[in-house]
């Protein structure tokens, strides 16, 4: 299947509105039920193969391709009220749309990285990725370490790798082990499904 390959490449390197080839193929080769399937299997995969470089955890003896810099998107995507969760993207799978909404829910529910430090990374990389989110002053005027939450959520849609031992360290003086895993866990969520985002159909 090519055009899984095709579409993968799109939903990686250069995310945003699927081309009309791509889109034309896919909605002859696949029905909406597979297309969302396959979405939401490269958010979670890519998402979480980025956490763990991020953390430092790719395997030295593994081969690696390195892609370009993803392609900022020519224009915003238009979307849906994103202040909530993203449960309105899996409308074609809507027992993964739960099941999606148990899964932020628990994230949030950690309680180690503050709601506005993940309100804040969500919003910067919607930003990032060319999807309308707004966050409101309130959210992040009290917050700490803004700088810090924004650079390290652009390294991780442009750059996971530049995210260092010295980044990690930072984070985990900030929120501990588990909060250095709770907020990588919401990059990977957040970019995973932004992608999804950008390039549904």
């Amino acid at each position: 299947m090519l055009i899984a390959l095709k579409f993968t490449d799109h939903f990686i390197l250069t995310p945003g509105p699927i081309p009309h080839e791509i889109r034309s193929s896919l909605l002859s080769t696949f029905t909406q039920e597979q297309i969302a399937e396959l979405s939401i299997g490269l958010a979670l995969f890519h998402g979480f193969s980025k956490m763990l470089i991020a953390l430092g955890r790719e395997p030295e003896e593994m081969e690696t391709t390195i892609v370009p810099t993803p392609q900022f998107p020519d224009s915003p995507v238009s979307s849906a009220d994103l202040f909530g969760n993203f449960s309105h993207l899996f409308t074609d799978i809507p027992d993964i749309g739960i099941r999606w909404r148990i899964l932020e829910d628990a994230l949030l529910s950690i309680g180690l990285v503050p709601d506005s430090a993940l309100s804040l990374l969500k919003q910067r990389i919607s930003g990032l990725l060319g999807v309308p989110y707004v966050v409101t002053e309130q959210e992040t005027s009290a917050l700490e370490n803004v700088d810090l939450l924004r650079s390290v959520s652009a390294n991780f849609v442009f750059d996971v790798r530049s995210i260092t031992s010295a980044t990690r360290r930072e984070i985990r003086e900030l929120y501990g082990s588990e909060g250095l895993l709770q907020l990588m866990l919401a990059m990977a969520l957040y970019d995973g499904v932004l992608r999804m985002e950008v390039t549904k159909l």
